[in-house]
């Protein structure tokens, strides 16, 4: 049997609006950080009820609603579950298998290259040199400090530093699964409950001996592995428990629960509570579930949104770095260490309206086209060995 990729079959545009949803809140989290707020210099790195002051408390509730470090675990748990059920097969072959990771490099590089290059622009044309800015936090304050050289651009472009694009670890640690995810599914067989098991166990082992290491592949492992498990299994028996709003709004709360109790830095108990509620959520989004509150997904703002994510994704970063900067350079920094709270609400909903558009056409002039590519690639090289050239 060979890996077949179902390019329309089972696509779900609920869980495109999911991952858009997730893309927001990425945007919102960093829009949320980039300025010390009184004697907080790092609402990120401790609970909710350990932030003091107005304005650091409200900061630190937005990021608890809009958490980055949560959708970062929902994207991987949605990328294990689709592309576990974009696989037809789990039997590999060497030919299907290079069909697969080109097509999933032709999805992921175009568009990452692209918002380089967009960095790349900025910093040689618009950026007027690094400064250490009155009221900038140490987060916003580190990046571009070094110069640019080809050695360090190429270093970003091929995923050794993260420097240009800080989302870009993501990027690393999706290439990675996806090329286990062909032998993930393939172990899991024809919906054996004790494969799937097992594979989760090691996966979490593996996590656990990677806690510390919240940039590695490792850390995140059980995250693909039980998407995939879910596209297995997820269309089995159901009960009265797991159809009902309660166990929507259940999910949510493990969601909330993670990014209000625990540093947005990838603990482990804070993972695993997003990893449970997503997983969860994901499967209610895909097989059905009657809950009223899953409607928002089918609103048109949320399905756009994830049309254009992952570009918005890419490129929300260097848009909301420069206007920060630009506003660092023209406010007084008495008004910017007196009202951050103002100053970056404002600079997060100028920084995503302007994303937005430019997300549009990274996604109608690059990802789009380039994804074409890679699919016909597919059925051209399917063709050719069907037919023995």
């Amino acid at each position: 049997m060979s890996i077949k990729e179902r390019s329309s079959e089972g696509f779900l545009d609920r869980l495109e609006a999911l991952r858009g949803v997730a893309a927001l809140w990425v945007a919102v989290h960093h829009s949320m950080i980039w300025l010390v707020i009184g004697a907080e210099p790092a609402i990120w790195s401790k609970p909710l009820w350990a932030v003091h002051g107005v304005q650091a408390g409200a900061a630190r509730a937005t990021i608890s609603v809009f958490g980055g470090a949560a959708a970062v675990d929902i994207f991987f748990v949605l990328s294990g579950f689709v592309l576990a059920r974009s696989i037809a097969n789990s039997n590999l072959g060497t030919q299907e298998y290079v069909r697969f990771a080109v097509r999933r490099l032709f999805r992921i590089m175009p568009a990452f290259w692209l918002s380089l290059l967009v960095v790349l622009g900025y910093l040689l044309t618009i950026f007027p040199g690094h400064q250490q800015f009155p009221g900038a936090s140490e987060w916003f304050s580190r990046w571009y400090s070094d110069p640019l050289s080809v050695r360090e651009f190429a270093e970003n472009a091929t995923f050794i530093s993260p420097w240009l694009n800080p989302n870009a670890w993501t990027l690393k640690v999706e290439l990675l699964a996806s090329a286990l995810l062909p032998f993930i599914v393939w172990f899991l067989g024809s919906e054996s409950t004790l494969r799937s098991a097992l594979a989760l166990l090691l996966a979490a082992t593996i996590g656990w001996f990677y806690r510390d290491a919240p940039s590695d592949l490792g850390h995140y492992l059980y995250m693909f592995v039980l998407g995939a498990v879910l596209a297995k299994h997820g269309s089995g028996q159901r009960s009265a428990f797991v159809e009902g709003s309660g166990f929507v709004v259940g999910c949510l709360v493990l969601v909330l629960a993670a990014s209000v109790c625990f540093p947005l830095i990838h603990p482990v108990g804070a993972d695993v509570l997003v990893v449970v509620g997503s997983g969860g959520l994901i499967w209610a989004l895909s097989f059905g579930h009657s809950s009223k509150i899953l409607n928002v997904f089918d609103a048109q703002w949320c399905r756009y949104l994830g049309r254009v994510s992952y570009s918005f994704y890419l490129l929300h970063f260097i848009v909301l770095y420069a206007i920060g900067h630009l506003v660092l350079q023209v406010l007084p920094g008495a008004v910017v260490i007196r009202w951050p709270l103002v100053v970056m609400g404002l600079v997060c909903a100028a920084s995503i309206l302007i994303a937005l558009p430019l997300a549009q056409m990274s996604y109608t002039w690059v990802e789009k086209p380039f994804t074409l590519i890679g699919r016909r690639f597919r059925l051209k090289a399917s063709a050719a060995a069907r037919i023995g050239i």
